[in-house]
């Protein structure tokens, strides 16, 4: 009976733990509005990216089929919450790391650790050993009443071979990335790795390697797994200390932390795409609300999961992309300074877009209606910028995060 008890409790906690594999984001319906030359252009309702977990795989089940090892390439592990861990729960983390790696579909767990902790392991593993992408499924098996262990039994997507063949390329394609941030500071590869990621890969549902490094790296396709996966692998690469987090929206969800300065920031790079009308229409468009972002901005639309232990606090703004691009306004005087410049630095830069974020709800909404009211010489504050700048073309506001007081400008 005990053994039974056993049993049912971990295939509970086998279940709530698959739950994490499902990934997505849900921000719901963002409404925005366009303004060109002082006139409301375009109202529309935008949904914002989403990804929900991918079908089941029909790939078969593989073990260990030659005598070949895999090869994991150096910077594939980013350990944060097992540095901290008991002698008991790492042995735990080191089993089921080398049962993955060699491609085992048994393993004896004693138990020396309870239900919870194994399941924390569990995810530990997925989220720390970032070349183990290939597990099909965990799940108990039977109890040995008299060695007192559970069995644990693993199934594979692919074999060792083709698994092999996908590292190298992923290690390929991330060092193609790396060359080209040589004499980059840390924030700036940060900021490199971001763009490149809202630009480059698409958000997808439906391809079997989307919650992989690979997937994200190779084939340009992933969830929000296989961003912050790749996202890890790149940081670590360039030294800078970062670590995944894992939580929920309507749905489980998964993004990075990064260490810059002795100080822990968020990034998002997969809630940071813009939704699919603005991408058809900007398609080099990057939004900044997930970019070095802090706990507050964070869980506005999300709970921070600590399964796998307590994240690291982030509570401050010194790196956070608006304050350090100077985009943060706390009054409407500020407002106008900081478009004018930023006007002026896209014209020169050859740019198109930025963003900046206002201090209150307040101001947002002084800002969005000041701007486009046109004075006695018939012109709107928008309008005497362009004026200022002698700019031949229009500029045009996106206010597509209104809950978080951020405005997209666009030189047309």
């Amino acid at each position: 009976m005990a053994g039974k008890n056993i049993f049912k409790r971990i295939t509970a906690a086998m279940l709530l733990s698959a739950m994490l594999c499902s990934c997505g984001e849900a921000v719901g319906e963002e409404s925005y509005t366009v303004i060109s030359d002082g006139t409301s252009a375009v109202s529309s309702q935008v949904s914002a990216p989403y990804a929900e977990a991918p079908g089941s795989s029909e790939d078969g089940t593989y073990g260990d089929v030659s005598s070949e090892k895999l090869h994991i390439p150096d910077h594939m592990v980013s350990k944060y919450y097992s540095l901290s861990y008991s002698d008991r729960m790492q042995h735990a983390y080191d089993d089921v790391t080398d049962t993955i790696t060699n491609f085992r579909e048994k393993t004896y767990v004693p138990l020396t650790i309870n239900t919870s902790e194994y399941v924390s392991v569990l995810e530990t593993v997925r989220c720390e050993q970032l070349a183990l992408f290939y597990v099909k499924s965990r799940s108990s098996g039977e109890y040995d009443n008299s060695a007192r262990t559970f069995e644990m039994n693993f199934s594979y997507k692919y074999n060792v071979r083709e698994v092999n063949e996908m590292l190298r390329e992923t290690e390929k394609a991330a060092m193609d990335i790396i060359s080209r941030t040589e004499g980059m500071s840390d924030y700036e590869k940060l900021k490199y790795f971001h763009d490149y990621f809202v630009t480059h890969i698409d958000s997808n549902t439906e391809d079997p390697y989307a919650d992989s490094v690979y997937g994200a790296l190779v084939k340009k396709k992933a969830l929000c797994e296989g961003f912050a996966k790749a996202f890890s692998y790149l940081c670590n690469i360039a030294g800078i200390e970062n670590m995944i987090v894992t939580g929920y929206t309507d749905v489980a969800h998964m993004w990075n932390m990064v260490k810059l300065d002795g100080k822990w920031y968020h990034i998002d790079a997969g809630w940071d795409k813009p939704a699919a009308s603005l991408t058809e229409k900007y398609p080099d468009m990057v939004l900044y609300q997930y970019f070095l972002a802090d706990d507050e901005v964070m869980k506005n639309n999300r709970i921070i999961s600590d399964m796998m232990g307590a994240p690291p606090k982030s509570d401050s703004k010194d790196m956070n992309y608006f304050f350090r691009e100077d985009s943060y306004a706390s009054d409407y005087n500020e407002v106008l300074r900081i478009i004018e410049q930023s006007c002026a630095r896209c014209m020169d830069a050859g740019e198109k877009y930025f963003m900046i974020k206002l201090d209150s709800s307040n101001l947002y909404l002084k800002t969005t209606s000041s701007l486009i009211l046109q004075g006695a010489d018939g012109l709107s504050d928008i309008d005497r910028i362009v004026k200022r700048l002698n700019y031949t073309g229009r500029i045009s506001y996106i206010d597509y995060y209104k809950a978080y007081r951020l405005i997209i400008f666009v030189l047309e």
